[in-house]
């Protein structure tokens, strides 16, 4: 009965942020994944309700400072394609510079406020979540590309 009310708390938290393209696989996999958190986890009905939140402010600092990141290089990018002088690129490299330093001082503040709710086996359980769901979603589109080489002949 707990982890029902934990799983509906947690649509309910996921279903105010910004919906994706219905279909979307990046949706799915993003549900399934709160789910098999909260199931790892073995979070209480308030821990999940304070901590996918502070998930959700980390997931939204992560885009953002990848974006800024993708920004950036491509500004370089570009530069370089146009043989820019130095004194074009060196502002943009100390930018990159600012960039990575305020995400990781950022970065350091999300974490840990999430680990505020999250006992010590907890934390190192969600470290552990983490790694290995990149890991099966890797090796799960790796499995559909390659699925896909052999349907088209490769």
């Amino acid at each position: 009965m707990k982890k029902i009310l934990i799983f509906l708390g947690c649509m309910i938290i996921f279903s105010t942020a910004r919906p994706l393209k219905e279909g979307d696989p990046r949706e799915i996999i993003e549900k399934v994944r709160i789910y098999k958190l909260t199931r790892e986890l073995d979070l209480t009905t308030d821990q999940a309700t304070k901590f996918f939140p502070r998930l959700n402010e980390f997931q939204k600092t992560e885009k953002e400072f990848r974006e800024k990141k993708a920004e950036i290089v491509d500004e370089l990018k570009n530069l370089l394609k146009k043989s820019a002088p130095e004194e074009k690129i060196i502002p943009l490299l100390r930018e990159y510079e600012d960039v990575l330093k305020e995400h990781a001082r950022v970065r350091l503040k999300k974490i840990k406020e999430m680990w505020q709710i999250l006992t010590p086996v907890q934390r190192a359980k969600y470290l552990i979540f983490e790694t290995e769901f990149r890991q099966e979603i890797k090796q799960m589109i790796k499995e559909i590309r390659r699925h896909r080489f052999k349907e088209s002949g490769g």
